[in-house]
């Protein structure tokens, strides 16, 4: 098959979505798919999936013009004879209706994130646009088959699938904090990503666990207001932001503790990560939490949007090392059974095989 993965987000932004696009299109590449991942010149995005031997095309999409990008799109889908095309709503429209005009490939919609606003809408293009919709959790699927999405496997669930860098040497921590326990955290400093209720958990732990230092990370639109913020509760020795990693494996490998303090999740990329490396995780009970931790049993799941539940599970970890490390064993080995990258790339394969036989098009494999 040829495919085409279209992302299009700021030029600096590379979190799980973007992550997920690179590993997807790596993975079917090597098992012997032309694949080509779309977005904007000189992004984070573009320069990672380069680094990983995919072949990039700058496209951006700019709302007012959305009719002749799509008309560029379509033009560029029949050139390369595109097979499947797999984007994110914010892109849906324009590859919609470059689809229809470039080929008729089909076109699939990734929902990494469960659906918010107005259900009548996001059924009715995906209805116009999509030939198919796949999700990472359980959670997110039963979601979108309420909206009446209800032809068999329209919707699909497809866990996000990595592969731990086995040969990274661990980051180590001690050189710059000494002395320092270390729990990590990885995400977009967004709100979204819970980091501000982090902060407030601080103020607890500070005067009985001195030693704790919270290492973040992640780049983003809050990182300022987040480190005034720790500032104005008296914490910011309690944390340091280290902005983005091209790869954090040195540092999943170095730390003591990590900690997923996120209000929305799809699968958490982040959580899924330390846990295939072998750490203990504490994370926040969100969508597909429950489907990675197994309801709990390879992870502390905890509320969202609760300091104090945060704190009171760092305080547990610390006191119980030997429960924290037996259970990080055990998640090891499950997340690299049911989430390694192979069994991505061919549940990704077989679902697009899947999709262009029910648009009646040939394909090659």
């Amino acid at each position: 098959m040829r495919i085409l993965f279209v992302r299009i987000i700021g030029r600096n932004k590379f979190g799980g979505g973007e992550r997920w696009v690179v590993n997807a299109a790596s993975g079917l590449q090597g098992i012997g798919h032309h694949v080509i991942v779309a977005g904007k010149s000189n992004s984070l995005l573009l320069r990672e999936a380069g680094t990983r031997g995919l072949q990039t095309l700058s496209f951006n999409i700019k709302w007012p013009l959305r009719l002749f990008q799509a008309m560029w799109l379509a033009r560029y889908l029949r050139k390369e004879k595109i097979d499947v095309v797999v984007c994110k709503s914010r892109e849906l429209m324009v590859v919609g209706l470059a689809a229809r005009w470039g080929g008729k490939p089909v076109v699939i919609r990734r929902a990494g994130s469960p659906p918010r606003g107005n259900s009548l809408k996001m059924k009715l293009r995906a209805r116009w646009f999509a030939d198919g919709i796949i999700t990472n959790t359980a959670t997110i699927k039963d979601v979108y088959d309420r909206l009446g999405l209800t032809e068999k496997d329209f919707v699909k669930v497809i866990y996000n699938g990595l592969t731990p860098d086995e040969q990274a040497p661990a980051f180590d921590f001690s050189k710059q904090f000494p002395g320092k326990t270390i729990v990590l955290s990885v995400g977009r400093l967004v709100k979204e990503k819970g980091y501000f209720y982090l902060v407030d958990a601080l103020q607890e732990l500070k005067e009985q666990s001195p030693e704790l230092l919270f290492y973040v990370i992640g780049d983003g639109k809050d990182k300022q207001s987040l480190q005034q913020f720790a500032h104005e509760k008296g914490v910011e020795h309690m944390i340091y932001l280290a902005g983005y990693v091209h790869n954090p494996a040195a540092y999943f490998k170095g730390c003591d503790l990590f900690v997923h303090p996120s209000l929305f999740e799809g699968m958490p990329n982040a959580p899924m990560e330390a846990m295939a490396y072998g750490k203990p995780v504490i994370m926040t009970r969100v969508d597909g939490a429950e489907e990675l931790s197994q309801g709990g049993k390879f992870a502390k799941l905890i509320p969202p949007a609760d300091p104090q539940a945060i704190a009171q599970a760092v305080k547990h970890a610390l006191q119980n090392r030997e429960q924290m490390q037996a259970i990080a064993r055990e998640a090891r080995s499950y997340v690299l059974e049911k989430f390694g990258m192979a069994a991505m790339a061919k549940a990704l394969e077989q679902y697009m095989l899947d999709r262009l036989g029910k648009k009646g098009k040939k394909s090659l494999k």
